[in-house]
Formats: C-alpha cells, structure tokens, sequence
C-alpha cells in the first residue's frame, strides 16, 4: 500500500507517461499540494491526538470539554488521561465507577467504599489510597476532585490512606567456619 505522504503520482503510472516532463512537473505540484492538506489535517485532529499535542493545547482542550477535575498545575500525563476521558466521567458521572476511575487517574491508586461496605450511614462512603505521595496538604486536593463527580447526595466519610504491606516471610541463615592458619614464610637459599 502506497502513503499519500510522500509519494508522487508518477510512482502509479506507466512509464510512458512518467517520463513526460510535463507529468513530472504537474506531479510535483500536487503532490506539494497534498503535503499541505496533510499537514493541516494533523493540525486539525486534536481529539484523536490527545497524546501528541502540546500542554497549551491540552489546557485549551480541557476548558472546551469542561473536563472534571481538571487543573493545569497536574502533570502532562494526567491532564492527557483526563482529557481522553472527558466524555466517559460525562457517562459515568454520579456513579461510583466514576469516583474511583477519578481516584486512580490523578491519585493513581485507590478506591472507594460505600456505606453498607463498611456499616455507614446511608449515602456515606469512604475514600482509600495506598498512595505514599498523598499528604495532609493533599487532602483538601483530593475532596475537591471527588466532589467534582461523586453523587450530589452522597457524603464523604473520610479519606484513608492504607500504607500497609503485604506480610513476608523471614528467612534466617547462620554459618560458622573454623579452621588453622598457616603461616608461610619465603625460603632462602
């Protein structure tokens, strides 16, 4: 299969007309032309590239789609993966699968525990994160995020953030060595 890129009507046709100077020149022409219309083709498809445009563009991005949650001090990949899936927190808004598709974009790790999961009041959940970067001076960060896709009549009990570790096991070894020494001396002679 032939690119459009790069390639010039004269590579399609037989030689007899590939030849002609007059098909060269007219080749060249449009397929500078073509380049062109390439070009302003990418420039174009912001959406479908969401992962090769500029951080500028990004935040430009975010306020058209009214992406939740958005901030531009966030990383580049987080506003990436925010942006790519504006229009599905959209869909999901409300829900918890929303609240926790939030927690692990931004926060990377963590979910959400409703009330009957854990003997709470109805409406009341809890927020987890086993991520070690979040801080107290988090916290307010975090409750915003939330608040900007969890259901208007839930209520958030608390964030918790769970450091603990798998238990492993302990493997103790002892060795002993005992022996003589020898000591060499250098032979005269």
């Amino acid at each position: 299969m032939i690119k459009l890129s790069g390639s010039r009507f004269t590579d399609i046709m037989p030689e007899n007309l590939a030849e002609q100077p007059e098909i060269q020149a007219l080749a060249y022409a449009v397929g500078r032309q073509v380049e062109k219309l390439l070009a302003y083709a990418d420039g174009a498809r912001t959406y479908a590239a969401i992962y090769a445009v500029p951080e500028k563009v990004l935040d430009l991005l975010a306020v058209e789609l009214r992406t939740p949650s958005y901030d531009e001090n966030f990383s580049i990949k987080v506003k990436r993966t925010l942006i790519a899936e504006s229009l599905l927190f959209y869909a999901q808004m409300g829900t918890p699968a929303a609240v926790n598709r939030i927690i692990e974009t931004i926060f990377q790790a963590g979910h959400i525990s409703e009330w009957w999961e854990y003997g709470g009041k109805p409406y009341h959940f809890k927020a987890y994160t086993t991520n070690p970067a979040i801080t107290s001076d988090d916290v307010e960060e975090f409750k915003r995020v939330l608040g900007t896709v969890k259901r208007l009549s839930a209520w958030l009990d608390e964030i918790v953030l769970d450091l603990s570790t798998p238990p492993a096991e302990v493997f103790v070894g002892h060795w002993i060595h005992t022996g003589d020494f020898i000591t060499l001396q250098r032979a005269t002679m």
